[in-house]
């Protein structure tokens, strides 16, 4: 990708940003930073490491992600850009829902972003169940590693997403109700057959 490329990603009408950042003038913004990270197929942490670089900036230790940090950090990635469409909810509200639907206190704006830049080692179990609470995705997602349950969980968070969307702009109300009544029970059973399986510990 060269550095022109990169404009669409920022969405800036010039790669400036880039090149500032790359020639340690100007850091990136957080949102460039989330933006290109996605681009890039790599984590917060890794493009931010990479950042650090440029401006010249000695590693410290635990800077890099561990394996299961950048691996909880690049499946929240993937809910962000595929599920979201690349504006998931803020770290202060996924804190907040988590904690309320998981009865307890263990989430903060500052544990949500540290999980998305990788800079938790070893993400508590916890953590992650409210975090996938918070996001409406069965807790299986973050607890293993296979891209075809991956896909199939983002894939069907997307829809929901688009679901909850038409509600809101009223998009139904040009289906009669029997069609609108049989789409929503389709994609309501979809989503419950995946999250009784994983309930089960059976396959979805």
């Amino acid at each position: 990708m060269t550095q022109t490329d990169t404009a669409q990603h920022t969405l800036t009408a010039s790669p400036m940003p880039v090149r500032a950042a790359e020639q340690g003038r100007r850091p990136l913004s957080d949102q460039a930073v989330t933006a290109l990270a996605a681009a890039y197929r790599v984590t917060r942490a890794e493009l931010l490491a990479a950042q650090r670089r440029s401006f010249g900036q000695p590693e410290e230790p635990g800077q890099e992600p561990s394996a299961d940090g950048a691996r909880v950090a690049r499946k929240l990635e993937s809910l962000r850009t595929e599920a979201y469409g690349g504006s998931a909810p803020s770290d202060a509200h996924l804190a907040a829902e988590g904690n309320r639907k998981a009865g307890s206190e263990v989430l903060t704006e500052a544990v949500v972003r540290a999980l998305r830049a990788g800079e938790v080692a070893e993400p508590a179990r916890e953590a992650l169940d409210a975090l996938a609470l918070a996001f409406d995705v069965p807790p299986v997602y973050f607890r293993q590693d296979d891209p075809e349950v991956d896909s199939l969980i983002l894939s069907t968070r997307a829809v929901r997403n688009k679901f909850t969307v038409m509600v809101a702009r009223g998009a139904g109300q040009d289906l009669p109700g029997e069609p609108w009544d049989e789409l929503r029970a389709f994609i309501g059973e979809t989503m419950r057959e995946i999250l009784a399986a994983e309930e089960h510990g059976r396959p979805a």
